[in-house]
């Protein structure tokens, strides 16, 4: 049961493998998305298998990368108070420029209630998030 499903996407004018590690630096986060709290509990860099304890929106949680296919998609899940979120990132190249999709997939009972506070808040979380990266990518 998805209770909210949110698909966002931008062109980054930059190429895929340079938005893919200024993603996977979840170190440097805070500096270019605002997340206040991170936590890497396995090695660095991101991979599959690798967690990390993170706070976005006020909501502390444990992620899980479920998938790394460096430059193409990383997908992570994460649970907090019941609520399941799996969020996946897709990039396209084409011509120098990355097409960066994504994605986000909230489930579970305790998300009945905040529902309409998630239906506003996910997509701009994403949307802010995607425009940072794209300041990021293109600032150097």
């Amino acid at each position: 049961m998805a209770l909210i499903n949110v698909e966002l996407s931008s062109e980054i004018h930059a190429p895929a493998e340079k938005v893919w590690d200024i993603l996977v630096d979840i170190e440097s986060w805070p500096e270019w998305q605002g997340t206040t709290y991170m936590n890497p509990i396995t090695p660095l860099p991101l991979r599959q298998g690798s967690v990390f304890e993170t706070k976005l929106s006020g909501m502390k949680g444990t992620i899980t990368v479920t998938k790394a296919d460096r430059p193409k998609k990383l997908v992570w899940s994460g649970r907090s108070l019941g609520v399941k979120a799996v969020h996946e990132w897709e990039f396209q190249e084409h011509e120098g420029k990355t097409t960066a999709v994504s994605r986000e997939h909230v489930s579970g009972w305790p998300a009945v209630p905040l529902y309409f506070m998630l239906r506003s808040s996910v997509p701009k979380l994403h949307a802010n998030w995607l425009a940072a990266l794209k300041a990021r990518a293109e600032a150097s």
